[in-house]
């Protein structure tokens, strides 16, 4: 009796244990999380002081800004060192030629002084492209070519341009220099020397007003950025050549001028364009656009300097002769800054 009484016992216990732990294996029920706020950079504040749920900005994540190294001297973006250049006339710079690995056939011409400061770099189209389809070919006597020359002699503010020349033979094939279509162009306001950099098949160049244009680093065509061109006017006939065609697409001001085979500056006459024309103008093409004798721009000796050395007095001159300035922001003049 007393062994029947202990099995019972023990199968209770048994089935004790065996309730407690099939109970400790089962899933609890889920509930439903409570509400929480949203973090906080996902949250904005309306102007009634409320806080509502925005979603999350992830563009930023799938278009990471290109980030380019800047490698070379002529590749660093700064400003101005001084506002004057020198009067005097001087033949004390060197050419050298950087070439750009891998490709290469990809190369620009940077300027240096004597002491390796960098005042100026140029490249050539040599043809065989959209712009010009005639290739450079020195055997026949085929000079064909467009040339950027960006300068900004003494790493000064006063003289900063950029020289364009297209170079197209005669009907008799002869290339002179009497017939050099050059086109010069000031960019405003002047807040950096200009730059270029390679960045694969592009070479990007940043002008005076931290504005971009890029250029195929293999043609150098204008392919992208503020600058757009057309092509070289190959007519034979160098009377009715037309002047290299740049145009200028932001929002500060350009002033050039044109000239077949001398100086642009000399003896020429000058346009001033505005890409910010003054609101409420009711003149027409005159609200963005301003003529006048290259002398009043330009000394007409000596190194030809530009006669405004800061941009506070052309500023200045553009209000009392052409009715618009330089474009502002607040008290600044500014257009873009360099990326």
């Amino acid at each position: 009796m007393k062994e029947t009484i202990s099995a019972k016992a023990n199968a209770a216990i048994f089935c004790g244990l065996l309730t407690l732990l099939l109970s400790a294996c089962r899933t609890p029920p889920v509930s439903p999380p409570a509400p929480s706020e949203p973090p906080a950079e996902a949250q904005k504040i309306e102007p009634s002081g409320s806080i509502t749920p925005e979603a999350p900005d992830d563009s930023a994540a799938k278009t990471k800004p290109e980030v380019i190294a800047r490698l070379w001297p002529e590749s660093q973006v700064a400003a101005p060192e001084k506002d004057l250049a020198s009067r005097r006339v001087e033949y004390n710079t060197i050419v050298n030629n950087r070439a750009i690995a891998p490709s290469p056939n990809a190369s620009w011409r940077y300027r240096t002084t004597r002491q390796g400061q960098i005042v100026g770099f140029e490249f050539s189209n040599p043809g065989g492209n959209r712009i010009l389809p005639p290739r450079r070919d020195a055997v026949k006597n085929q000079f064909f070519g467009r040339d950027f020359q960006f300068r900004f002699d003494d790493r000064a503010r006063q003289d900063i341009h950029l020289l364009v020349s297209d170079w197209v033979p005669s009907r008799d094939r002869v290339f002179r220099l009497s017939e050099l279509m050059n086109s010069l162009m000031l960019f405003f306001p002047r807040k950096f020397l200009p730059a270029i950099v390679n960045s694969k098949n592009r070479d990007i160049v940043t002008l005076p007003t931290g504005e971009e244009v890029e250029f195929d680093s293999l043609s150098h065509e204008v392919i992208s950025g503020i600058l757009s061109e057309t092509p070289v006017d190959v007519n034979p006939d160098p009377t009715k050549r037309k002047f290299p065609g740049i145009d200028y697409h932001g929002k500060g001001i350009t002033v050039s001028a044109n000239s077949r085979g001398t100086d642009p500056r000399i003896g020429t006459t000058a346009m001033i364009n505005t890409g910010t024309p003054p609101q409420n103008c009711d003149k027409g093409i005159s609200c963005s656009q301003c003529e006048m004798p290259a002398r009043e721009l330009w000394e007409q000796s000596g190194a030809v300097r530009f006669k405004f050395a800061t941009d506070t007095d052309f500023d200045r001159f553009l209000i009392s002769r052409c009715e618009f300035g330089l474009p502002r922001i607040g008290s600044e003049f500014a257009v873009a800054l360099p990326k």
